[in-house]
């Protein structure tokens, strides 16, 4: 990606806020990181996210670059990439489905993206930036804690099941 590149070009824009805020919620409830939270807890989250749709091909997320945000994947499929070094393409270490989320580490810290992400069929993605999650901390510090502690079980969660893998590749 150039950077400078406005990372939503491709995509469609769905609906936002209060207008369109049911629809999201509903699709949020479908998702792991929000199984454990009321419908009101839910709600609140959805008056601060959008909804995209994706065609395949299109890439959301971009390692090395700084793109604070995270994609809640309500439908369709995605291909988390990582370069190597090795490859003249990046080499795919995961795929992700609906109700999954990249990018909340992004969110969390405001660092550069580990990996990218790539549509691979047509998809839904809701998204959450930065500025946005920090208007529900000051707004919604309670329900914020909540996703915060998801976020880090998700992630933790996600480190064990790499250290597993590079412990495989290290006896190997």
């Amino acid at each position: 990606m150039a950077l400078g590149k406005n990372p939503f070009d491709g995509l469609e824009l769905l609906g936002s806020g209060t207008s369109f805020s049911a629809k999201i919620g509903d699709m949020l409830e479908r998702a792991d990181m929000f199984r454990d939270m009321t419908r009101q807890e839910v709600d609140i989250f959805a008056r601060y996210m959008q909804a995209y749709k994706a065609p395949a091909g299109a890439v959301v997320l971009h390692e090395g670059v700084r793109e604070s945000y995270m994609f809640i994947v309500a439908e369709g499929r995605l291909d988390i990439l990582k370069w190597t070094g090795d490859y003249k393409e990046n080499k795919k270490i995961a795929t992700v489905r609906a109700g999954k989320t990249i990018g909340e580490m992004s969110l969390l810290d405001g660092l550069p993206h580990s990996a990218t992400a790539r549509v691979v069929e047509p998809s839904v993605l809701l998204l959450m930036t930065r500025s946005h999650f920090e208007q529900v901390i000051d707004e919604q510090p309670e329900i914020a804690l909540k996703m915060v502690r998801k976020m880090a079980t998700l992630m933790s969660l996600r480190l064990r099941q790499t250290s597993g893998v590079l412990i495989d590749y290290l006896k190997g």
